[in-house]
């Protein structure tokens, strides 16, 4: 069995001895496997890459694949998925923040338990741990994170972690098109939506020891939230619908009460000449139009999963023909 390693790396000359040299040892603890280690060099601007080329050259497991522009972790990711050559998958944080021995909590999994398909290592499940990492950024992914529970079903503790083991044939089945960071997401959406079983592991956040963080907070959260709204519509469209709708109770609460209390100083001030029939109409309007939106979306949702669950089905049957 050949066990494919691929790490994105940008600028990251600091680690480069350090992380091959971690997974080496991490993978003298199965002697009965084979391996290949994929730095995929995601444009850096320092030295990486001939760092890492150095290394490759004394040592045949490692292999570097580079290119001349920084296109995004998930280019990254899925240059590496397509070069690879082992039966399993395993992603790894450049900078092992997530620390090498959990490469091998993972392949114990896949190696023991024929029934998993895709391990997941999580901070912030029940035995996971996070130490020294910042503040700002603990809550903000625990929040990203939380909100994702919501939209994946079976719930994921951690949905944006990069630190997964994959069997070949999960990867190869699933069509991938995200360049950065949300590819973690969309992995994990087509994952489900073809009926594949994942497990999710305790892990232990640490923080970067050297090199800088490539997180970048506003681009981050909004594409989180933006592809958060793309897998759940009905939370986006449904929550608009209900504000309007609301609104149209609330003001027609209020028409009631000044027509009908003769409380003519209420019905003179700004509320009262505001609030009309035709603005209740109009939001009641608008907020059925937004629900019925969050049902399409809904309904759109679910049967593109289920037109991957056809299609895997449809590959399944033409191999077993073969």
């Amino acid at each position: 069995m050949l066990i494919s390693i691929i790490a994105p790396m940008y600028n990251e000359e600091e680690n480069v001895e350090r992380t091959f040299s971690e997974i080496e040892k991490e993978m003298k603890k199965f002697p009965q496997l084979d391996y290949e280690v994929l730095f995929v060099d995601d444009g850096s601007t320092d030295n990486s890459f001939n760092i890492a080329r150095d290394i490759a050259g004394k040592n045949k497991r490692l292999k570097v694949i580079g290119y001349g522009k920084n296109l995004g972790r998930g280019y990254a990711i899925r240059t590496g998925f397509r070069y690879a050559r082992g039966d399993i998958f395993i992603t790894i944080d450049f900078d092992l923040s997530y620390s090498a021995d959990h490469i091998g909590k993972m392949l114990n999994i896949l190696l023991t338990e024929p029934f998993t398909d895709v391990v997941l290592v999580s901070a912030y499940m029940p035995g996971g741990q996070t130490k020294g990492v910042p503040f700002y950024r603990l809550v903000l992914s625990k929040l990203g994170n939380c909100i994702y529970r919501y939209a994946f079903k079976p719930p994921i503790y951690t949905s944006t972690c990069i630190v997964r083991a994959y069997r070949k044939n999960v990867i190869k089945y699933i069509l991938l098109n995200e360049d950065d960071k949300e590819v973690h997401l969309e992995i994990i959406s087509k994952i489900l939506a073809n009926g594949f079983r994942i497990k999710e592991i305790p892990g232990v956040l640490t923080k970067r020891k050297k090199g800088k963080s490539k997180f970048r907070f506003q681009a981050t959260i909004a594409k989180h939230l933006i592809y958060f709204f793309h897998e759940k519509p009905f939370y986006l469209f449904g929550m608009i619908g209900i504000l309007f709708l609301i609104i149209g109770v609330v003001s027609s609460i209020i028409i009631i009460y000044s027509r009908f209390s003769g409380d003519v100083e209420f019905t003179e001030s700004v509320i009262g000449r505001i609030v009309s029939p035709n603005f209740v109409i109009l939001n009641f309007i608008f907020g059925f139009q937004f629900l019925g939106l969050g049902f399409l979306g809904a309904q759109n949702s679910y049967l593109k999963k289920e037109l991957f669950r056809i299609q895997r089905q449809i590959e399944y049957y033409n191999r077993d023909e073969k």
